[in-house]
């Protein structure tokens, strides 16, 4: 799962949002990141974690990675994470409250609200994050198309991602189909962890 995904699976409290989102950034074990931030942020740091060993094991999510080109299977991991966040963008509304939009401005007063606990990778990194709204751009294919190259751009090796987008365009509804049945899993995985009996779902006809 991708930055989206993961402040959505996240508990609604700011540690465990920022603690997921820190999943990436934050190396070590749980004891060594105590010593550099609060313990409720490093068990949202380990519920990053747990849930990318469910994504990775997810039947669904290893069919999705055979749907994209050979040259860039290998980097399979990466490009169906930030496909499922634009996924996610499109069908906000079916699995949480409120919009996506009012979800994002949430998520970015947050980071305003708590610069203490962004991280020494991750924090400066905020900036460009909300001055080119990373989170709601994997919404349109611009968007994703702006983030592969982001992506690629960090190392020739990873030249291949640039462009992922014909992979979606191509097969955009197995794509949607595999995240589809994906999702509600993660969302009920998740939910376990945060130690929840019910999960606020809205009305979907």
């Amino acid at each position: 799962m991708n930055f989206l995904a993961h402040l959505a699976l996240a508990g609604p409290d700011d540690a465990s949002r920022i603690g997921n989102i820190l999943g990436d950034f934050e190396k070590g074990t749980p004891d060594s990141i105590r010593a550099r931030l609060p313990a409720p942020i490093v068990d949202g740091i380990m519920m990053h974690r747990r849930i990318d060993r469910f994504t990775d094991d997810h039947p669904a999510f290893l069919q999705t990675k055979l749907l994209l080109a050979p040259e860039r299977r290998r980097f399979a991991g990466i490009i169906v994470d930030i496909f499922f966040d634009h996924f996610l963008n499109e069908h906000w509304e079916r699995f949480h409250p409120g919009t996506v939009t009012d979800f994002i401005e949430e998520v970015y007063q947050l980071f305003g609200r708590r610069p203490e606990w962004l991280g020494r990778q991750f924090g400066p990194l905020v900036p460009l994050l909300r001055a080119e709204n990373w989170l709601a751009s994997y919404g349109s294919l611009e968007g994703l198309n702006l983030t592969l190259g982001r992506v690629a751009s960090r190392s020739h090796r990873f030249d291949p991602i640039r462009n992922g987008v014909l992979d979606l365009a191509e097969q955009r509804e197995e794509f949607e189909k595999h995240f589809l049945s994906f999702y509600p899993e993660v969302r009920l995985y998740a939910a376990r962890l945060l130690g929840k009996k019910t999960l606020q779902t809205p009305a979907f006809p």
